[in-house]
This record gives C-alpha cells, structure tokens and sequence, in this order.
C-alpha cells in the first residue's frame, strides 16, 4: 500500500493560506517552494497509509493542534527570513550545490529532560568542527540552535562540506554541544560521509540526547506554558 507524509500536504495548505490572506506577502509567492522547503525540514514527518489513517490523524485534537501551532510559527519565521534576504544572496545559496565538491547530511536530532522527557526551552545546541561552529548551507541554517517549546525538543542543522578541509577525509568528525544554565552541559559526537557533488543528499537521524538537571534545580519550570 502506498505511504506519504501527511505533514507535506499540511504544511502546503498553511503555507498557502498565509500567503493568500495578506496581500503584503503576496511578492513572496516566489519563494513558496523555498519555504515549505524550509518548514519540512524542521518538522518531524508523519506517514500514512490510506483513507484511515488521514482520518485519524486529522480528528485527533491535540495532533491537530500542535501541528497547525508548530506549522504556523515555522510558516512567519520562513516568511521573515525570506522577506530579508537579499535577491543576490537567494541567487547564490540557490545555486550553492553547483559550488562545492560534495554535500554532507542534513542532521536532525531531538533534546529533552532526562527524567520526565519534557521540552527544554531555550536550550542551546551547537554544531562544532575543530571546536568552532561548523559552517552551514545558507543563512536559513542557525548555529548555535536555540530550542523553543514550538519545536518540541528538535533541532536540526545541515552543515556545509569545506572542501579544504576535508576532502581527504573519509569520515568527517563533528560535536554536537547542549548548554542550558540550568542543566549539565552536554557533548555527543556525530561522524558523517560527505555525498557527491549535486546529490540532494541525505538525513541522519540522531539518537535521542538526555539532559540532566543540575544539582538542586527545581523541575518545575519546565511545566510552564
């Protein structure tokens, strides 16, 4: 049986709205595509098989509404981004994959307390190479990465292949680094191959990062809304 991310059509239909309802951001239409793009890439997919499992997912309330929240604040952030950038710097990053020697993956992972698996806001995640931040594709890539609830513990980076550095290397080393104030610093390691030139690409799949509360530290704010 056939199987889709139910998540794209969602997105396409939000994307569209937005941009329909206010004229302001009717200029932007151009860049629909870049923006879905955009939001895909920082929500986790949902498939579905069939007629039922669209209807259950789209009767489920709390699936329903935590999608359209997330879907909608990625859909204004999109829209800032793009509503800022200059139409040379859209050129460039459009044409970015003819410009390098290879593509490494895109990286998604997911953060969350350690004991009762809730959301960390404001946690800070950074991708090092060589112990600075690495490099990313365009400017729609931030790092450091800064956790929001609307983000539900995931984060995401697609860092840039610098073909000086490493086209000799066969695997290509990098550190994942979380700091919260009120949480132990983290460190994990992510080791990656570099794809060839013009190939989309692929997604690693991070396993799931635990952070430990420090010492003494009330749990409590973690249940704010």
């Amino acid at each position: 049986m056939e199987f889709f991310n139910l998540i794209e059509v969602i997105v396409k239909d939000i994307v569209d709205e937005v941009l329909k309802k206010d004229e302001s951001l009717h200029n932007l239409k151009i860049h629909r595509n870049d923006i879905i793009a955009y939001i895909l890439n920082r929500v986790p997919p949902r498939y579905v098989t069939g007629e039922r499992g669209i209807i259950h997912t789209r009767i489920d309330p709390r699936i329903k509404f935590q999608q359209h929240t997330d879907i909608l604040f990625l859909t204004y952030e999109a829209i800032d981004l793009f509503s800022r950038r200059r139409e040379t710097e859209v050129g460039e990053n459009e044409n970015i994959r003819d410009n390098v020697a290879g593509i490494l993956p895109h990286m998604i992972g997911e953060a969350l307390e350690e004991t009762t698996l809730s959301v960390i806001p404001d946690l800070k995640i950074t991708l090092l190479y060589n112990d600075e931040p690495a490099h990313m594709m365009d400017s729609g890539w931030k790092n450091p990465y800064h956790g929001t609830k609307a983000t539900r513990g995931y984060f995401h980076f697609w860092p840039k292949y610098m073909e000086k550095e490493m086209k000799d290397l066969s695997e290509i080393e990098f550190r994942v680094k979380f700091e919260h104030p009120k949480f132990d610093p983290r460190t994990v390691k992510v080791v990656v191959k570099a794809g060839i030139k013009n190939n989309p690409g692929t997604t690693l799949s991070m396993p799931l990062v635990l952070m430990k509360l420090k010492d003494g530290v009330n749990a409590d704010f973690l249940k704010e809304d």
